[in-house]
């Protein structure tokens, strides 16, 4: 048994497809299929039961899964370490963010750290802050930016302040300038906004809830871009951090501004068990600087002092 196996193997339980897992693992179907065989002979048991939709494990092939798995999250924690101790930035940085912060700096801030870090490479996944959380403590990623959500197998640190701003649908033809509103202003109007498991909606109904504001929610939806299109269609408006929207708005795409006294807090989170490697460090930094240029021309983003 060797950790190639064991990683076909893995990869065949886990899509519980050969036809998935050939893909995924760049081999042929015949090859990947005889590695396994392999490995069925030399144990002496069977591992994986073939049915007609694809494969599931075995009781004893749910055994082997948990063990190669601990195998392997022990492998690249060895990896890390190494990669910690050195004076290169190298290997693969495996990032989390919300979507609102996708298109407004990560995009900038993988440049100029591949940039200056040629060899490192990136693995980049968009999602919302529990689905990070929960990829974070499946070691499936090494960094996120998550807002809030205090675990005892997890490190924060803050990262920024953001304001909250309220997109609306366009009702002037020229730009008009950007006010201010509260939160009691936008509780008639309908508003379409992600499912309550968000971290972000759930801060601005704690709040709206200790002024004793009722928001009045009319669509439900994680969909980023089909929010926009909605609030562009004129169903409703949308309550949202700035990174997400505030382009939007300032470019006349919407309406909309600030929200009196709303913001989230965003924080950096790891696991803490696992050591800082030197690529994460570089990417921190670069992301604070970027986040530092962007907040003094616009305080929308705040950083800690």
């Amino acid at each position: 048994m060797d950790l190639v196996q064991l990683r076909y193997f893995v990869r065949v339980a886990q899509l519980k497809s050969f036809t998935k897992a050939s893909v995924a693992l760049h081999i042929a179907q015949p090859a990947l299929t005889r590695q396994v065989l392999l490995l069925e002979d030399e144990l002496g048991v069977q591992l994986l039961f073939r049915h007609s939709r694809g494969v599931e494990p075995t009781e004893a092939g749910m055994r082997l899964l948990s063990g190669a798995e601990a195998i392997f999250r022990l492998v690249r924690e060895v990896r890390a370490n190494v990669i910690a101790s050195s004076t290169t930035v190298a290997g693969t940085l495996r990032i989390g963010f919300p979507p609102s912060l996708g298109g407004f700096v990560i995009g900038t801030v993988a440049a100029a750290f591949q940039k200056m870090y040629p060899q490192a490479t990136f693995d980049l996944y968009e999602g919302l802050s529990n689905e990070l959380r929960d990829r974070l403590l499946a070691d499936r990623l090494d960094l996120a930016v998550l807002a809030g959500g205090a675990n005892p197998l997890l490190v924060s640190t803050h990262l920024c302040d953001e304001e909250f701003w309220v997109m609306m649908p366009r009702r002037r033809k020229s730009r008009h300038a950007l006010r201010t509103y509260s939160l009691k202003e936008l509780a008639g109007l309908p508003l379409i906004q992600p499912g309550r498991a968000q971290l972000a909606r759930q801060h601005i109904e704690s709040e709206a809830a200790r002024l004793g504001v009722a928001l009045n929610v009319t669509v439900e939806t994680d969909a980023f871009q089909v929010i926009k299109d909605l609030v562009r269609r004129g169903v409703g408006a949308h309550i949202s951090p700035y990174s997400g929207i505030g382009a939007d708005i300032k470019r006349g795409d919407f309406d909309g501004g600030p929200v009196k006294g709303l913001f989230l807090s965003r924080y950096l989170v790891r696991r803490i068990d696992r050591p800082i490697s030197l690529g994460i460090t570089k990417f921190q930094e670069i992301l604070v600087d970027t986040l530092r240029d962007l907040g003094a021309s616009d305080r929308a983003i705040r950083l800690p002092a």
